[in-house]
């Protein structure tokens, strides 16, 4: 950890753990943050995340561009956050370009708020951010995260989930998975802790708040997604449709009853998008049209005609 990260957080910060095991990862760390040099250095964190039998659960971290976290290693979302400094770096990239000062924007399945705090940091205090996490636990991780942001005031969680109607619906958390799998549907043969969860619409909540209208949308909700955008119609009717980052995968929506396409074919019937596809393997944006039946899915950009003018050079340097 270097002095600037030292001087940022108190001791008292960081849950009681053992020493060594602390003392270990950060020695780790202090290579993988600090090195020009990419090629091995996530092997090499994962390697030292494996031989860590008591995982940190509060454990200070800091991102590339200064917000700072208290991450837990035992969720298997947080670690490159802590090893790295970073977290989906290709896609929040993306996203980062994306967003502009003073902007409204949504986190839907939140987590420990990586997506919340860069939000919040790039729109600054013109700008809100509302966040949605429905795990009890991963909320508390979430909370914790947002007060140590320099731009809480303008962050909204909720510990709740967003669908068609209000409801409250069984969500599981599964035992050999990490958090982000969450989900309302279940893993065949998959031992979960099973939590009550409040759902509401969105048209609610924002109607309820009076918030302005969202520029910005990024939903990862393991499939429930069509369930969210079905409670989301006022969205549709603003002047600009939000852009959306959003998680089609075929694996999770199978288990709601329908295919990546049709996400596609919902948003299509409500505003005029285009669509971009992340290949986070090649690192660049391939433009689609559609889903095949068969198709995995992926993470999508949704890009609005309203918006094409102002995003084009962001979303064509990618492509």
């Amino acid at each position: 950890m270097s002095s600037k990260e030292r001087s940022t957080f108190s001791a008292g910060d960081a849950e009681h753990s053992a020493p060594l095991t602390n003392a270990f990862l950060r020695a780790v760390r202090l290579y993988t943050y600090n090195t020009p040099i990419a090629k091995g250095k996530y092997r090499l964190a994962k390697a030292a995340i494996s031989l860590v039998k008591d995982r940190p659960r509060s454990i200070p971290a800091a991102a590339k561009d200064g917000r700072r976290f208290l991450v837990d290693l035992s969720t298997g979302m947080e670690e490159t956050v802590f090893f790295l400094g970073e977290y989906e770096r290709f896609i929040s990239s993306i996203a980062g370009r994306l967003i502009r000062k003073d902007d409204v924007c949504l986190d839907v399945g939140a987590n420990f708020g990586w997506y919340t705090t860069m939000m919040a940091k790039i729109s600054g205090p013109g700008g809100e951010v509302h966040s949605f996490e429905p795990v009890p636990s991963t909320f508390a991780i979430l909370e914790r995260n947002r007060s140590l942001q320099e731009d809480a005031a303008s962050i909204f969680i909720n510990n709740l989930a967003l669908g068609e109607r209000d409801d409250v619906l069984a969500i599981n958390v599964f035992d050999d998975l990490p958090t982000g799998h969450a989900t309302f549907g279940r893993y065949e043969g998959a031992g979960a802790t099973t939590f009550e969860c409040k759902v509401t619409p969105l048209d609610s909540y924002l109607a309820e708040r009076q918030v302005r209208d969202i520029s910005f949308a990024k939903v990862d909700i393991e499939g429930a997604e069509m369930m969210f955008l079905r409670g989301a119609e006022s969205l549709f009717r603003q002047a600009e449709p939000p852009i959306f980052l959003m998680e089609i995968a075929l694996g999770q929506t199978k288990r709601f009853g329908y295919l990546p396409q049709d996400l596609i074919e919902h948003l299509s019937k409500r505003a005029e998008y285009s669509f971009y596809k992340v290949d986070e393997v090649n690192e660049r944006l391939v433009e689609i049209d559609h889903f095949d039946d068969d198709d995995i899915g992926a993470n999508v950009f949704c890009i609005p005609a309203q918006a094409a003018g102002r995003t084009a050079a962001v979303i064509s340097s990618f492509c």
